[in-house]
């Protein structure tokens, strides 16, 4: 205030332009700065301001005395700025704030500022996912980014009305203060602290909430996203077998019957029925099967580890129907005695067949040479497979099995997977006919005790749970029959479980 009072008695026009002026101004900014300096410590030391009041009364009389009457406005006008001073510094308003009430107000103001770079940097992700949806353009994602953008801008709003209402609140409290110091000043000031942090509680409880939401949300990714990550795994593990058994990687190799060729085939067999096993179990689903009754009447009374593990029940169903009678020179779709009349010379045609039919279409083979024994295996193993109840379960009718039974092939695309299917499963029969002696196809009986050495787990958690019980693993079920050729032993594939839980259901 002295300074302000200071430029306008610098800048007040003056009668005369000599020294004088120019002495009596710096005179009565001398006077201002001792009556403010007066003033602050009387505020300091608690001396009454009427002392300060007669003092500046003295000061101002003496003043009279110096000055020339063109100047005494001048110092009228400082007496009367001074006297408000004065006035305004009894008013309990001018008294130096609680320091509470200016920490809350400060804590107050820093959430603010915390929230607003929060929001602010949130609203800047948001748009750009907004503009980033654009191109390409994806309704989907500019209709969520837009929501994001707008809950930000709600989360602003949110924010200037929160501080409005803590500002008006501590206001409040202050002027209620004022009025009644004595008798409320502790219960107040206590009341508009507790008010204060509750409303700061409350925001941080909001804010936990929010952040849980977002964490529970990632976790729910996360777990996505593992599970995608192990089924890719899977899948390259296979690929990478596959190619390293392929012996047509290596095209300057005569390609011949051999016990790796026959590794690789076996490997494409169980992919292929693993492929039209998951189309039969999601036709199932859509047509409101009970899976667990299915699988159990397949396989009975098995201790699943893992809740997906009942898909390996109807693998185990496809392989054993579509391989029944492998022993057979055809499958007993026909009747021939060629491999004890000539067996050098059948094996030579079954390994033909194998290498014709191995890159043919398998719908092209069986609609160009319907009378084939191929095309008698299909039409004969469709019917295994697929049950009239479950073809009107899953189609409303039984429009394939009658076609199949008039030895027509359907063109239905649900057929044309069967067929896939077929034609994996035959080849694999003609390449184990066309060694001497032919190869045998095996299987593990339930209850055995799981052997490395001739069966592989088709499940890594029933290993796992073998492992952590500290029990013997056995053999659940097969789900894909080994093979014996020359010295070669191909394992098997089955469903381990440990042998105290398979106790509990025997």
């Amino acid at each position: 205030m002295a300074d302000s009072r200071s430029d306008i008695t610098s800048d007040y026009p003056t009668r005369n332009g000599n020294s004088s002026s120019n002495h009596r101004g710096s005179y009565l900014r001398k006077v201002a700065r001792s009556y403010r300096s007066r003033l602050m410590k009387g505020k300091q030391g608690g001396r009454p301001v009427q002392k300060e009041v007669a003092t500046l009364a003295d000061v101002s009389t003496s003043n009279d005395n110096v000055l020339s009457d063109s100047s005494s406005g001048l110092a009228s006008a400082s007496m009367d700025a001074d006297n408000t001073d004065i006035e305004s510094a009894k008013s309990p308003s001018s008294v130096t704030s609680d320091p509470t009430d200016v920490n809350l107000k400060i804590q107050v103001m820093e959430n603010l500022i915390a929230n607003m770079f929060s929001t602010i940097s949130s609203l800047k992700v948001s748009y750009k996912q907004l503009q980033s949806a654009h191109v390409p353009y994806d309704p989907s994602k500019i209709k969520a980014a837009d929501r994001a953008v707008i809950n930000e801008l709600e989360r602003l709003s949110e924010l200037k009305n929160s501080y409005s209402e803590r500002l008006a609140l501590l206001s409040s409290g202050a002027d209620e203060e004022g009025v009644d110091s004595t008798a409320h000043d502790g219960k107040e000031g206590k009341s508009i602290i507790l008010k204060s942090y509750e409303g700061i509680i409350s925001s941080f409880h909001n804010e936990i909430q929010q952040k849980n939401a977002v964490v529970e949300n990632l976790k729910d990714m996360l777990a996505q996203t593992t599970l995608k990550k192990e089924k890719l795994e899977k899948r390259v593990r296979r690929l990478e077998q596959k190619l390293a058994k392929d012996p047509l990687a290596d095209p300057a190799v005569d390609l011949s019957p051999t016990p790796q060729l026959l590794d690789y085939v076996v490997l494409g067999a169980s992919e292929a029925s693993r492929a039209f096993t998951k189309l039969l179990t999601s036709l199932m689903k859509e047509s409101k099967w009970d899976l667990d009754a299915a699988a159990n009447s397949i396989e009975p009374n098995v201790n699943y580890v893992g809740k997906m593990d009942k898909k390996f029940a109807f693998e185990s169903y496809v392989n054993h129907r579509m391989l029944n009678g492998f022993e057979s020179e055809n499958f007993f779709v026909s009747s021939g005695l060629s491999t004890v009349i000539d067996p050098e010379k059948n094996s030579k045609e079954c390994f033909k067949e194998f290498q014709e039919l191995r890159s043919a279409d398998a719908w092209h083979v069986v609609t160009s040479n319907p009378q084939s024994n191929f095309s008698k295996y299909c039409l004969k193993r469709f019917m295994d497979v697929v049950h009239p109840k479950m073809e009107e379960s899953f189609f409303g009718n039984t429009d394939h099995r009658k076609q199949v039974l008039s030895s027509i092939h359907p063109k239905s695309q649900f057929y044309q997977s069967f067929l896939k299917l077929a034609k994996a499963m035959w080849i694999l029969h003609r390449l184990a006919f066309s060694f001497e002696p032919n190869a045998r196809i095996f299987q593990v009986q339930r209850n055995v005790e799981f052997s490395p050495s001739y069966m592989e787990s088709v499940s890594r958690s029933g290993e796992a749970d073998c492992e952590i019980s500290g029990v013997t693993c056995k053999v659940g079920f097969t789900v894909m029959p080994g093979f014996r050729v020359e010295k070669t032993i191909i394992k098997c594939q089955v469903y381990v479980v440990s042998s105290s839980k398979e106790a509990e259901h025997s």
